[in-house]
């Protein structure tokens, strides 16, 4: 299917449903069984922000991927209020698929204070327009969207990416827990500040399993590959601005008992505006 930026724009921003505190959402139909990760990101932070007052911008967030979610069917987003305070308030999330809990998740909103700022600055990397863009590096392998039904498609519709680190997505053989990338949307973003954190999120969950687990050689869609999230970490340090390049540096620093930890810092404008955590599950048949 195709999806533009107004759809995505549409499909992040959940609905309230019957009761306070409840929202509901829906998948895109992309080929996918399972619902994207950095959907359920997304649409979590948004369903959570909707219940906090608009001075107490968005700062953190956390959750667990807990079943896999169908994309045939709606979810529901139930917010709870943990904290409602002057300075933070604090609410949790469950998205459910009837009976099914699909992810858990919480989500910190503090308000603006203070004058020190300190954002660490990018690393020395080309600029884009001397990288590989993603679409023609994976020209060869394009069929392998398809049969893998991935939502990697999906993603490279929505964000123009552009790296010397890719891989292929099959066979890569071993390489070094290190990748990096120019990202932008494209297309204008929204003018709420609270769905472009969501957009951040909603991109940033692709690479970070597949970064740690880069070492044991195994590409994303090699046939005895199966992956999953299992939970996620971001921290919001200043405004995001999806629709202009912004760096995404990520490194794996351990992978134990199928498990890779991928961690990830944001970068626009020269500086350090999010950083990212994800712990995710890769089993490779034969091992």
């Amino acid at each position: 299917m195709t999806l533009g930026i107004a759809d995505l724009l549409s499909l992040l921003e959940v609905r309230p449903a019957g009761r306070a505190g409840t929202f509901t959402g829906v998948s895109p139909i992309d080929g996918a069984r399972r619902v994207y990760g950095g959907q359920l990101l997304g649409q979590s932070v948004v369903a959570m922000g909707r219940t906090v007052r608009d001075e107490h911008p968005l700062h953190s967030m956390q959750g667990y991927f807990l079943q896999p979610g169908d994309v045939a069917q709606p979810l529901e987003f139930t917010v709870g209020v943990l904290r409602e305070g002057r300075n933070f308030s604090t609410r949790q999330v469950l998205v459910t698929q009837g009976t099914r809990a699909v992810f858990s998740g919480a989500a910190s909103f503090q308000r603006t204070e203070g004058k020190h700022l300190r954002l660490a600055p990018m690393p020395d990397v080309p600029p884009p327009d001397q990288l590989a863009d993603e679409a023609s590096f994976y020209a060869g392998e394009a069929h392998l969207l398809e049969s893998r039904r991935s939502h990697v498609s999906l993603l490279m519709q929505l964000f123009e990416r552009r790296s010397d680190m890719w891989r292929p997505w099959q066979q890569p053989g071993p390489l070094p827990p290190r990748n990096g990338m120019w990202c932008r949307l494209r297309g204008e973003r929204s003018d709420d500040p609270l769905i472009n954190y969501a957009l951040i999120a909603y991109f940033c969950d692709l690479d970070l399993m597949s970064t740690a687990m880069r070492p044991r050689g195994c590409g994303a869609m090699d046939p005895g590959a199966r992956s999953a999230s299992l939970d996620h970490a971001m921290w919001f340090h200043a405004p995001a601005f999806p629709d202009r390049w912004f760096y995404y540096d990520l490194d794996g620093p351990c992978a134990v008992n199928n498990r890779g930890l991928g961690a990830g810092a944001i970068y626009q404008d020269g500086r350090r505006i999010a950083t990212t955590m994800q712990e995710g599950l890769l089993r490779v048949d034969g091992e």
